[in-house]
């Protein structure tokens, strides 16, 4: 069996992986910087946005839309955070995609950050637009 690692060469091993992102390419790169934090600007807002409003929301809320049917499906009072938490785990995810394929093609790097922010925009219509009905 493998033993977890002391915390002090996770702590050196972590410290040692900020520092090569730090001095990386991808880090002085204003275009993927500004993808990256307006991606999560939004996520941050949107979840902050239906926090707020959460306390009001204590009742079921819709959490599917039917072009014939408009809004159906009813769920728990969170299914709007859940939305909001889906956004900004695939920013991260493709934020972290985004910085491993800046070295071989930083074209593929700028449509994975553009895909997060127009993920976090349409994050933010759809939850807040369900949160809305809700009320």
């Amino acid at each position: 069996m493998n033993a977890l690692l002391p915390v002090g060469s996770l702590r050196r091993r972590l410290s040692l992986y900020a520092q090569h992102v730090r001095q990386s390419r991808f880090a002085y790169d204003r275009l993927s910087l500004s993808l990256l934090g307006g991606a999560l600007m939004v996520n941050l807002v949107n979840l902050a946005w239906l926090a707020l409003r959460a306390p009001v929301l204590r009742a079921d809320v819709p959490l599917r839309y039917s072009s014939l049917g408009g809004f159906e499906g009813l769920g728990p009072w969170y299914g709007p955070l859940l939305m909001a938490a889906f956004g900004l785990g695939v920013t991260l995810a493709n934020g972290l995609l985004a910085y491993r394929a800046f070295e071989r093609s930083r074209l593929a790097s700028f449509y994975l950050l553009g895909g997060a922010g127009v993920v976090a925009i349409f994050g933010f219509i759809i939850s807040n637009a369900f949160a809305t009905v809700g009320q």
